[in-house]
């Protein structure tokens, strides 16, 4: 996992050097003309620009799938209002597991076994500190006071699901003999989950019918009963978040639309890449699941990103590659984005916007830990960009480039 966060940083890094710019079409009565805009070198036309839509090949469709439960996914904050901070989601598949439910290897045969369809893991905690899962029993900082880590995997049958929920607890358990004990989770009879009495931490599955659901949870101190009590919310609400949608089959994972109101074909995409990549470089979800990417790529505060999302009205958000695309139900909606500068994080001081770009407003990024230091956030119809850059004429041609997609994207 590690080495494949590390090869996509360094992709990522590259879209500085953006890839042949295109401006095509003529504007519309009333609209300006895109292709005078200084674009640089960005591209200007969507990667589906000829009705080619890109299709994932049938490995990478449980990417798909796993963006889609996002939304029914339950994140940090909704274990506990005090875990605000995001640290880290992705996707999942059988052949690499969450560290947070066991040993990866030991979990992955378990998954393969069981022929895992999906599944998606988010993490979050009360401070902006990360959980470590490597070692023999998960560790963290002492001022760290609340992390959960929520796992939500799919299988093809409610039967298969129980198997690999008792199998995983077992592996697990059986690898910490000696040092762990069983603990019950109230109001959830069937859950399977063990604790270390000298340690905060509680790992606890549930097969709820074709899913596993399964949390890594720690509290202040060791505390079995705190524990338990956080668990059972957990679960609690995870339930009733499925409950708003529904399994799918080994054949609708691999026939699942992606990106079926082109909101990511719309989105700046400086190098082309258009796989889905479900660890939050380039994917599309609803406001809920974009929640779960606070502290990878945008900010750690998902409580700040909720309320600007909300204040949008925001129906769906995509992230391609640095570029952020949000659809609002309607044009004035996404004219008052930019006026009231509704960035998912906070900015400290005004900076120039682009010239001759209506609708726009840039800013910097004077925060400790901010990745670019220039921000602009522009509007076209019913859509929002957030675009950024180092220097104040990158994150210019970067929004002249963005607005152009947005025009030429109809």
């Amino acid at each position: 996992m590690r080495i494949r966060h590390a090869v996509l940083a360094a992709v990522l890094a590259t879209t500085l050097t953006a890839c042949g710019s295109t401006l095509s079409g003529q504007a519309l009565p009333g609209e300006m003309d895109v292709r005078s805009l200084d674009v640089g070198s960005y591209p200007t036309e969507p990667i589906n620009a000829h009705d080619d839509d890109p299709v994932p090949p049938f490995y990478e469709m449980y990417e798909v799938a796993a963006m889609r439960i996002a939304d029914y996914v339950i994140n940090s904050r909704d274990v506990d209002a005090q875990m605000t901070y995001g640290k880290r989601a992705t996707t999942v598949s059988a052949g690499v597991m969450p560290s947070a439910l066991g040993d990866a290897s030991a979990m992955s045969a378990v998954a393969k076994q069981h022929k895992m369809l999906y599944g998606f893991e988010s993490n979050g905690a009360a401070k902006d500190s990360r959980v470590e899962t490597s070692g023999d029993w998960p560790t963290k900082k002492a001022d760290n006071r609340l992390t959960a880590t929520t796992m939500v995997l799919q299988f093809p049958d409610s039967d298969q699901a129980s198997a690999a929920a008792k199998e995983f607890y077992d592996t697990d358990f059986a690898m910490k003999a000696g040092r762990n004990q069983p603990v019950a989770i109230p109001g959830h009879p069937a859950a399977l989950s063990h604790w270390r009495p000298d340690s905060p931490f509680l790992r606890t599955i549930l097969p709820h019918g074709p899913y596993v659901i399964a949390f890594l949870l720690s509290v202040p101190t060791p505390d079995q009963q705190a524990l338990t009590a956080l668990a059972a919310n957990a679960f609690t609400e995870q339930i009733a978040a499925l409950a708003e949608t529904t399994p799918l089959t080994d054949e609708e994972v691999m026939t699942l639309p992606w990106d079926p109101d082109h909101l990511l074909m719309r989105t700046l995409n400086p190098d082309q890449l258009a796989n889905p990549e479900g660890s939050g470089y380039y994917l599309v979800t609803g406001k809920h699941g974009i929640l779960h990417y606070a502290g990878d790529q945008l900010p750690t505060d998902r409580h700040y990103i909720d309320e600007r999302l909300t204040e949008m009205s925001a129906q769906q958000v995509a992230l391609s590659w640095g570029s952020i695309a949000v659809r609002t139900p309607d044009e004035h909606t996404a004219r008052r984005a930019v006026t009231e500068k509704l960035f998912l994080w906070q900015v400290e001081a005004a900076a120039a916007n682009p010239p001759n770009l209506p609708d726009t407003a840039c800013a910097e990024n004077k925060r400790p830990g901010a990745s670019k230091r220039f921000s602009c956030i522009l509007a076209y119809k019913e859509y929002v960009g957030i675009v950024s850059g180092n220097q104040l004429l990158d994150a210019h041609q970067r929004a002249a480039a963005q607005y152009a997609l947005f025009a030429n994207a109809r």
